[in-house]
C-alpha cells in the first residue's frame, strides 16, 4: 500500500468520525456538561474560597474599627470641658451619628453573627449617649430607647450563637427598665435565666442579678431621677474572631469560643 493510499484511508476515517461527532455530542451531552462543570469548579473554588476569606477579614476589620470609634467617641464626650456646652454637644452628636452609621452598614454584612454584634454595639452607644446628655426630655428618651430596642431585637432575630442572642435579650430588658417597664424587663430577664442554651454564658447570672435588683426596688423607674443603665464597653474581639473563623475555617466551627462578658449594670 503506497503512501497516497494510506493518506486517503486516514482522511476517510477522519471524515467519517467527524460526521458522527454531532450525534456523539448529543448522546453524551450530560456527561460532557458534568465534566466541564467539575473542571470549572476545580478552577474557581480556590478563588472563591480566597475571596470569601478576604471579605470576612474586611468585614471583621470594618466592624472592629467602628466599635473602637464608638468607644473613642464616648471618651471624647467625657473629656469635653464641663464649661463648654458646645463642645459637649458636638461630641455627643458625633457619638450618635457614628452609632447610626454602624446600624446603617449592617445591611452589607453577609455574616449574621457579625451583623448582630454590630447592632448590639450601636444600641449600647445610643443608650450611652442618652445617659451622658445633660438634658433629655421624655420624647427624646422614648425615641432613642425605641431605636436601641429595635436594634437589639433585630440582633436577637439574626444571631446564630447563644452568647450573642443572650446579649441582645439582655439589652432589650435594660431598655424596658429605662422606659419604666419593669414587669416586661423582669419577664425578659427570667427568660434568660431559664433558657438552657444560655447556661454556658455569663448572661443568666447577670440577668438574675438584675431580677434581684428589680425585686428590691419598689420605686417607679424615672429617667430624670435614675440614670439610664449603662453597659460599659465590652471586649468583642474574641467574639468577632470566632464569627470570622466559622467562615474562614469551617473545620473549627464547632470549637467553643471564649464567652465575652457583659459587665454587670449597677444596681439602683
Amino acid at each position: 500500500m503506497d503512501s497516497q493510499h494510506r493518506h486517503e484511508l486516514k482522511t476517510n476515517e477522519l471524515a467519517e468520525g467527524l460526521s458522527h461527532l454531532p450525534q456523539l455530542l448529543k448522546d453524551n451531552a450530560n456527561v460532557i456538561i458534568g465534566v466541564m462543570l467539575i473542571g470549572v469548579g476545580l478552577i474557581t473554588w480556590p478563588m472563591l474560597t480566597k475571596m470569601t476569606r478576604q471579605k470576612a477579614k474586611a468585614e471583621r476589620t470594618t466592624i472592629t474599627q467602628s466599635i473602637q470609634m464608638l468607644d473613642q467617641d464616648v471618651y471624647a464626650v467625657l473629656q469635653a470641658p464641663a464649661d463648654d456646652p458646645q463642645a459637649q454637644t458636638e461630641a455627643l452628636n458625633t457619638l450618635l451619628i457614628n452609632a447610626d452609621e454602624l446600624l446603617g452598614s449592617v445591611s452589607d454584612i453577609d455574616n449574621s453573627n457579625l451583623a448582630a454584634m454590630a447592632r448590639i454595639k450601636a444600641a449600647q452607644a445610643i443608650r450611652t449617649e442618652l445617659h451622658l446628655r445633660k438634658e433629655v426630655n421624655a420624647d427624646m428618651l422614648e425615641r432613642q430607647i425605641q431605636k436601641a430596642k429595635d436594634a437589639y431585637q433585630k440582633a436577637f432575630e439574626v444571631a446564630e450563637t447563644s452568647t450573642i442572642k443572650a446579649m441582645a435579650q439582655f439589652g432589650l430588658a435594660l431598655c424596658s427598665e429605662e422606659l419604666g417597664q419593669t414587669d416586661q424587663a423582669a419577664g425578659v430577664y427570667q427568660q434568660i435565666v431559664d433558657d438552657e442554651s444560655y447556661k454556658a454564658t455569663v448572661l443568666p447570672k447577670q440577668a438574675q442579678q438584675r431580677l434581684d435588683a428589680l425585686a428590691d426596688n419598689t420605686e417607679v423607674f424615672n429617667f430624670a431621677a435614675v440614670p439610664v443603665i449603662i453597659e460599659e464597653p465590652v471586649e468583642v474581639e474574641e467574639v468577632i474572631e470566632a464569627i470570622t473563623a466559622e467562615i474562614t475555617d469551617p473545620a473549627n466551627a464547632d470549637q467553643p469560643a471564649e464567652e465575652p462578658t457583659e459587665p454587670q449594670a449597677e444596681k439602683k
